[in-house]
């Protein structure tokens, strides 16, 4: 009888704590509690429109998305994309505004894999006329989600009046990902850190389902 007592006293805590790693795991925190604590647990989980990916965000960015349906309908698009989010107060379709940046989907990539796209980036920044030039593109491999993925940093073109980015590309069953973070600095006062804590939280915890 005390045996079984012992037992019973020692499974509960036992039984709670595979729970909370359970709900930690399912959340995807346990991808993040250890690079920034308060930022990882106290965030907000999206989950795509067609449940294909999800990902976690700090709780106080905005967020706003659209499907590719409602691209097509509302903003006169070709029915190239699956979904589009923005993180920003208001949804926009072009570059500007407050947003921290964006996950965009293409339906069907024209790039067989990743090493494709940045070989590609390469190639069409080499071809520009010397006076055009600014600084090239700056390519690394490394995985996002558990895939293999592209970072292409881009800074401010002579030849362009696009800003800076910072753009992860994933391809993932014929569709291609591009998570892009923007900083305005006339937008976006609060410290740089918090923005880039932002981006680790967004990158850690992406993941397909």
């Amino acid at each position: 009888m005390l045996k079984s007592k012992s037992y019973l006293w020692l499974s509960i805590p036992l039984l709670l704590l595979t729970a909370i790693f359970g709900f930690l795991y399912k959340e995807k925190y346990l991808n993040c509690i250890g690079k920034n604590f308060s930022v990882c647990i106290t965030s907000r989980k999206y989950v795509s429109v067609n449940g294909k990916f999800s990902f976690r965000y700090p709780k106080d960015y905005p967020i706003t998305f659209k499907s590719g349906s409602d691209l097509v309908s509302q903003y006169h698009f070709d029915d190239k994309y699956a979904e589009w989010v923005n993180f920003s107060n208001e949804f926009y379709s072009s570059a500007g505004g407050d947003r921290l940046g964006s996950i965009i989907v293409e339906k069907n990539s024209p790039y067989q894999s990743v090493n494709q796209f940045g070989d590609e980036t390469l190639s069409n920044f080499n071809k520009l006329p010397e006076r055009f030039k600014g600084t090239s593109p700056g390519i690394e491999y490394l995985k996002v989600g558990g895939e293999n993925a592209v970072r292409v940093i881009t800074s401010q073109q002579q030849s362009s009046f696009n800003p800076p980015s910072d753009d992860y590309i994933l391809i993932y069953k014929g569709e291609l990902y591009r998570i892009g973070f923007d900083y305005n600095d006339y937008y976006h006062k609060l410290p740089l850190e918090y923005y880039q804590k932002g981006k680790e939280l967004i990158l850690s915890t992406f993941v397909f389902n």
